[in-house]
Formats: structure tokens, C-alpha cells, sequence
């Protein structure tokens, strides 16, 4: 039986290798090492990569939040363009959403040659309650939905109720001061601003259907150059351009 604490023939000639080249492991330096940390040097340089970093992300971040800020007219413009297709369709009759200098207004569908006049009029008397039931009925009882609003006269059992129509809906958005904006449909030669008396109106028929729609809008802080499909007015393209 070998004495306790007796090395094998090959134990102890690793150990005089090791001796005869010089090289001994410390105690400290061995797998074991019981006291690990870090020095002063590695929590400096730590330290200085976290700053860096810290320092090139406030900037992006204050990017994004300028962008979403800057971006808010777009981000209405689609809420009401998604709204009033999906009453177009629901109700079976044609709804619009009128630009005018002040904003966007989301409605039923009104005379093509809707005029500013008209447009101030209809706001002035929702805010106050007084417009009447059908926005789109005159004076003889004309209605540019072929009648929609109507209660047929017949004897003759009826079909099924349709969906239930509300006259009374209308959305719209007010730009901040320092926006202007033009716009381009598909069939227009050229962008038009939307300055003083101008009204354009960009019509959802019953099938969701819309004219593509090209919008340009201007602010202090940035640019926007969005496109708007003709099937679902989703936005197709969009660029921007942060001052």
C-alpha cells in the first residue's frame, strides 16, 4: 500500500516537468479560484460602454417619439378612412370623407359639387343638434341614395330588415396649425392644395371601392408622401422626411 499523499511515476514526472520549464501554476489562478470580481479597470470600461450606448439611443428614441407626433394626421386620416368604408359597405350606400383646409370629415355621401359653405353648415349643425335625420334629403324629398332612407309603401310581405342606417354619423379631425397638405386622385393632372374654399371629397361606394388617393402633407418637423389603395384605402406607400 502506497504512503498517503504518494504520487504514481507519472504524477511525478509531470510535476518535475513542470518545474524543470518554469512554469507553476498559481494557487490563485487555479480552476478553484474562491475569491473571483472584477477590477477597477473592467467596471470603468463597463461603465463606458453602457454611456455609449445610452447616449446613441436617447437620439433614436426622441426620433421616433417626433416621428409619431409629427405622423398623428396620417394615423386619423386611416381611422376614418377605415370607418367609413366599413359603413359603405355594411349599409349598402356610399359614404365620403371631405378635405378641407381645417381637417377631415367622415360622413354620408353628399352632392359632388360639395362646397365649403355646405361643409361649415353641416359641422355648425351637428355640434348643435339641429340637422335634420337625412343630411342628403332636399326640400322635395330627393334623396341621392335612390331612396335608402325611405319606408316602401306595399302590401306585399316585406324581406328581412336590412342593416340599421345612421344618418346621424359623422367623424372628423381637426390639423394642427402648422399643417398644409395636397392632394392627388387618379384622375387629377396635377396635386391640389387644399387652401381656402377647396373641398375634395374621396367617396367609398357600397362595394368598399375608392379612388386610389395620393396625399402630400407638410409640417414643421417633417414631410409625408402616402399613397392610399382603391380597394381596402390602405396605405400602399409611404415616405417620410424628418426635418
Amino acid at each position: 500500500m502506497k504512503p498517503e499523499g504518494s504520487m504514481t511515476n507519472d504524477q511525478a514526472r509531470s510535476a518535475r516537468s513542470r518545474r524543470a520549464s518554469g512554469f507553476v501554476i498559481p494557487s490563485s489562478l487555479s480552476p478553484l479560484r474562491r475569491h473571483a470580481g472584477f477590477t477597477l479597470v473592467e467596471i470603468v470600461i463597463s461603465l463606458t460602454i453602457i454611456i455609449v450606448i445610452a447616449a446613441g439611443a436617447v437620439p433614436m428614441f426622441r426620433g421616433l417619439r417626433e416621428e409619431q407626433l409629427a405622423r398623428e394626421p396620417i394615423i386619423e386620416l386611416v381611422r376614418l378612412a377605415k370607418e367609413t368604408r366599413i359603413r359603405a359597405m355594411r349599409e349598402k350606400r356610399p359614404y365620403q370623407v371631405a378635405f378641407y383646409q381645417g381637417g377631415f370629415v367622415a360622413s354620408r355621401y353628399f352632392s359632388p359639387y360639395f362646397q365649403l359653405s355646405e361643409l361649415t353648415t353641416f359641422l355648425s349643425e351637428e355640434e348643435t343638434g339641429s340637422r335634420r335625420l337625412n343630411p342628403n334629403a332636399d326640400d322635395s324629398d330627393s334623396d341621392l341614395d335612390a331612396g335608402a332612407g325611405e319606408t316602401p309603401k306595399t302590401s306585399l310581405p316585406m324581406a328581412p330588415a336590412g342593416p340599421k342606417l345612421d344618418d346621424n354619423w359623422e367623424q372628423h379631425y381637426d390639423l394642427p396649425q402648422d399643417v398644409q397638405y395636397t392632394l392627388k386622385f387618379w384622375s387629377d393632372t396635377a396635386e391640389t392644395p387644399i387652401t381656402g374654399e377647396v373641398v375634395k371629397l374621396w367617396v367609398f361606394q357600397p362595394t368598399g371601392i375608392s379612388v386610389p388617393l395620393k396625399l402630400h402633407l407638410d409640417r414643421q418637423s417633417a414631410t409625408f408622401d402616402v399613397e392610399f389603395g382603391a380597394l381596402t384605402a390602405d396605405i400602399t406607400r409611404e415616405v417620410i422626411d424628418l426635418k
